[in-house]
This record gives structure tokens, sequence and C-alpha cells, in this order.
């Protein structure tokens, strides 16, 4: 029986996501890899999960292991991967690498990567979300073709994938710092073999409004940046824009709720 680890794959870029295939084989290297992403892209879908209507999971070839597409989110995606679609669960969920940051509060909250993420958490599977900054160009060419071509391009993808394989490969060994649930991962775009690795907390930062005019009389999603931010030296988005390093940051769904020192009386 082999002890190698058994990791489940998500994004929320879809199948034709060009890290999806570099990633899983990189993983391949370390243990068994199972592919199950959406169909189609699933961004900013946070932890959403589809409560009508039926899911249908696809094969898929052209993986180091078995894949499937599902029409659903990713949260959809690791629940069926995790539960449904095999004997038994994945030790590991990866989601990623995702094509665009995925830092501070307001980003890392409705992310459909780190939702997978989250997803798996829920279930006691620990989870690495990893997403990388991409050059606008770059990102302009994946919203309108859904692929990235530039001329370097291809040599982000393999060491943004080759790096993600590597963290993980640390983490299989050691195990999540003690109190992490999952780790939310972001690369910069001039990734290199001696990028240093810092951990963080989030940014407290905070966005308005999120959709604008489309012509037509409805309304387009539109992100127009933060409009108030709190963070510090080690805030990941300052590790990452302004560092240039790779951030990494715990984070545990056991800490959302607190008790106030001073709870309002009734």
């Amino acid at each position: 029986m082999s002890n190698k680890p058994v990791f489940l794959l998500v994004n929320d870029d879809g199948i034709r996501s060009p890290f999806l295939g570099p990633l899983a084989d990189h993983l391949a290297q370390l243990g068994e890899v199972r592919v199950v992403v959406p169909d189609s892209e699933q961004s900013w879908k946070g932890k959403s999960m589809t409560r009508f209507g039926s899911l249908r999971a696809q094969p898929v070839e052209g993986f180091p292991g078995p894949a499937f597409t599902v029409n659903g989110t990713p949260a959809d995606c690791v629940n069926l991967g995790a539960q449904c679609l095999f004997p038994q669960p994945p030790d590991w969920v990866v989601a990623g690498v995702n094509i665009g940051f995925n830092y501070g509060l307001n980003l890392t909250l409705n992310s459909g990567t780190v939702g997978a993420a989250m997803e798996a958490a829920l279930m006691g599977i620990p989870a690495a979300a990893f997403s990388t900054e991409t050059k606008p160009e770059e990102y302009g060419e994946w919203v309108r073709t859904h692929a990235i071509t530039g001329p370097d391009a291809q040599a982000m993808v393999n060491e943004s994938c080759r790096r993600a394989s590597e963290m993980m490969a640390t983490w299989v060994g050691q195990g999540l710092p003690p109190g992490a649930r999952l780790v939310s991962i972001n690369f910069p775009r001039r990734l290199n073999p001696n990028t240093p690795v810092r951990w963080t907390t989030l940014l407290d930062n905070r966005y308005g409004p999120l959709f604008s005019p489309d012509n037509k009389g409805g309304w387009r999603h539109t992100y127009m940046g933060d409009t108030q931010s709190e963070g510090h030296a080690h805030a990941d988005v300052t590790t990452v824009r302004l560092g240039g390093n790779i951030s990494v940051t715990a984070l545990n769904l056991d800490r959302l709720s607190f008790l106030p020192e001073q709870p309002t009386k009734f």
C-alpha cells in the first residue's frame, strides 16, 4: 500500500486554466492527483454551493490521474471530489493556481480559489490556495480568450506551479503550522527560485461599488480597487506588491467569532 499523499486539485478558473496541467504534473511527482474543476470560470464565487439543480461530473483526459469537470462552483468541486467521486477523501486539497491575486480581506472572502480551500477545511482536510500576479495585458487576454500567450507567460506558469509543488512537499512532510486550517499563498509576478517566502496577515481592506452600467440597461461587475485599507509591514498585500516576496497567510475558520469585552445589553 502506497504511503504517498493523495491531492485533490481544484480551481475557480476552470478546465482551460493554463496552470492546471502543469500543477497536476508537478503534484504527481509527490503523490496521487485527482482533478475536479468547474467546466467554466467561477471567479468571485467565494464558498457558494449549488443548492438547487443537478450537478454533473464529466470525466476528462490528459491529466496524470482521474479528472472531472463539474457544472458547479469551486466549493461544489471540493465536496464532490472529497465525498462523492472517489472511495476515500484526499489527504490534501490544492486550489489554484489562480490567475490574479487573492489577498487582503475583501478579495480573500470573495475568492473561489480560497473558497474551495475553506470547503476542504470545513471537512477537516488541510488545504492550500495558490494565486499569482499577472500582467494587465495577460489578464486581459485571459478574460477575452481564456488563454495567456505572452512571451514569458509560460515561464511564469511553470515557476508558479513548481514553487507551489515545492511548498506542498514541505507541508506534506511537516503539516500546516499549529492552528492553521488552511493557507492562502500569493506569488509575485517576478517569481524566481530564490524569491523569499514571508508569513503574513490579511490586509484589512474595503471596496465601494462593484458594478457599473453596461450600456444595456443593466450592471456589470467592475472591481475598482480598495476604498479603505489598514495594514502594516506584515500584511499580505504589502509583502507581495511592495516587497516582491511570496506571501503565505494562515487562516483558521474557528476564529470568525469572539466574545466582546463590552457586549450590548438587551
